[in-house]
Formats: C-alpha cells, structure tokens, sequence
C-alpha cells in the first residue's frame, strides 16, 4: 500500500490523529496480558497472581506497563503508519519515551491521541530528518494514563537515495555485579550506584515476532513480509523494536527482581526510554546488560524513591543495539520503616 507520506518534508508540527472510538479502541484482556508475558517472559506476580494483587489499593492485576507502549505502536501502525515510517521507504522507528501516569488495569479500554510535536534534522544521519509525535493514550474514562513520544527517521526528499547507516553503540567497560546481602531488605537508598550485571541470551525466532505482531496488531511489512524486507532498508526481515526492548526488559525483570526490596503500594515502574540504534534480525541472539545509575528518595513523598536503571541490549556480535533507561519507584527506608516493612 502507497503512502501519502514519502519524505521528511511531509510531515508537519501539528499534524494530528484523535481517539475516534470504536475503530482505536481497545478493551486490554486476560489474554492480553498473559500472551504479552509468555512473549517477553516478564513473570511479575503484579500482572499475572490475582491473590497477590487482592493487597493492592485496586484489588486487581494490572497491565505491564511495556505492554501499553507496544499497544500504542499497534494502534499507530493500524490506523497512523506514516508515524513509525511503515510504507516508507527507507524510514526507520529509532526511539521512544514514556511516562506512565497511571496502570492500565485488566479490562481497561484504551485510546490513543497523537500530534507531531517536532521535527529536526538528523545530523549523524545524512539525507535523513527526525519526525517526533507526541501521544496520549486514554482509558475508558478519557482520562490521560501515559503520555510520551516515539521518533522516525525519514528519508528527505532531496535526498532520495540516501543510505540509512546504524551504528552500533559504545559496549560499557565491565560492570560490578550487584550482589544482595543475605536477609537484607533493599530500600532505594540501598541500591549501589553504578553496579549490575548482565542476562542470559535470547534468540529471537519467528514465533516472537508473529505473536508479538498478533498481539500488537503491528503487522509491518518490515517485520512479517519477507518478500518485502528483501527490497526493504536492511535486505531482511527485523524484529520489532518494542519487541526487542520488551524482551530485554524481561530478562532484567527477571534478575533484578530477585533483590529482596521493600514492598509498597505505590512500587512500580515511572517511565521508559529507548533508542534502537540498530535492528535485531531474525535468529539474533540478544542479552541485556544493565547498572543502577541513580538513586534519590522523592521530595514530594519522602517514604518512596526513583532507582534509575540504564541498560544496553547487546547481540551475538557484542554490537549495542539498543539503549535502554527505565525508573523503578521503590520504598525508601523511612517508607519501609513506617509500614514495618525493615
């Protein structure tokens, strides 16, 4: 299918897309949730064990929050494509950003606003320009829950045959292994800057990337049309690139998640970011390495804390191809004191 987009010239600040319920509306399910866990393989009890979930202020299981972000790729490639470069030649997703203002809670019926916020030069990309839209995703009461950003990379008309050149990111010098302390509870205050660790590898396959599109509804050609990808950008077929990070996500869950850290209400994740500086191809293998890079208890509510988490997702080749950074709230050690919780 033509696009009316063809260059960075056709995009302009303002352009916009409006929450038009039924046909962008989404009711998010059980099935939803459980598929976009076995997927990513990110096991947290807060999306997936009602009874722990009965102590939560709500009551009920919640969305993954990277769930929500990848619903709004979906919602974008159905009904917006020109805004992830689908049917663009040589257009590219290169980033996001997101800010998670509430959960998104089993059977919750989200929306999407979005408007192109910004668009600049891409200097480090020759012939190319960036295009930022900004979005809003709703739920059923039309009430904002996240808002953030995604950022293409489109091709300028007068530049037509320009070559898009990825290049791989800086690997870190080795990290220090954060170890726990046995029979230690960990507030935010605990958390040593500047050490980590890193996964396991993943490779990933045909069925990641068939169920992530099913169940994102991003069929991109990019992505599920090898015949397409042939005479596309990188001669292939690619991962998705919230698939990549959702992934990587999930083997960090399942590391940092073993820190025995103060339980609160209000724990959670604040925000994500990243930046895909290259694709991962079908049968790539990817790991995840990743280090604490900020602590502080918040100003506002001194019982909770923010741990700002960077990490970089590295394939077989120890090429970067994606940076990452996420912010956990956590208790703070006053917090942990004043429910018993140390």
């Amino acid at each position: 299918m033509k696009s009316d987009f063809n260059y960075f010239e056709d995009f302009h600040i303002g352009q916009e897309g409006k929450a038009e319920r039924p046909i962008t509306a989404r009711t998010v399910t059980n099935a939803d949730i459980c598929n976009f866990a076995w997927t990513v393989a990110d096991y947290n009890p807060d999306h997936l064990n009602q009874q722990h979930m009965l102590q939560s202020p709500d009551g009920k299981r919640v969305a993954h929050g990277l769930l929500g972000v990848c619903l709004v790729t979906g919602f974008l490639s159905l009904n917006s494509p020109q805004q992830l470069g689908r049917n663009i030649p040589g257009a590219y997703f290169y980033s996001f950003e997101v800010n998670y203002r509430d959960a998104i809670r089993m059977d919750d019926t989200i929306s999407l606003n979005w408007q192109v916020a910004e668009t600049s030069d891409a200097p480090e990309h020759q012939g190319y320009g960036r295009v930022k839209t900004a979005f809003q995703l709703l739920n059923q009461d039309a009430r904002p829950i996240y808002d953030g950003a995604v950022v293409t990379l489109v091709r300028k008309k007068s530049a037509p045959d320009a070559r898009l050149d990825l290049k791989p990111g800086t690997p870190w010098e080795p990290i220090p292994d954060f170890v726990p302390e046995p029979g230690k509870t960990y507030c935010v205050e605990d958390f040593p800057v500047g050490a980590g660790g890193e996964t396991e590898g993943r490779t990933v396959t045909e069925a990641d990337i068939v169920n992530f599109a099913g169940l994102t509804g991003d069929w991109d050609p990019a992505y599920v049309d090898a015949d397409s990808a042939a005479r596309g950008l990188f001669g292939q077929r690619i991962a998705h690139g919230m698939l990549v990070y959702s992934a990587a996500q999930g083997q960090w869950t399942r590391h940092y998640k073993k820190i025995p850290a103060a339980e609160s209400a209000l724990a959670g994740r604040a925000g994500d970011k990243g930046t895909f500086l290259r694709p991962v191809m079908l049968g790539d293998t990817i790991r995840c390495r990743y280090r604490t890079a900020a602590t502080r208890v918040s100003r506002s509510k001194p019982e909770m804390g923010l741990v700002t988490i960077e990490s970089q997702v590295v394939n077989q080749r120890n090429e970067v191809v994606v940076e990452m950074t996420g912010i956990e709230v956590l208790a703070s050690r006053a917090g942990a004191q004043k429910s018993g919780k140390i």
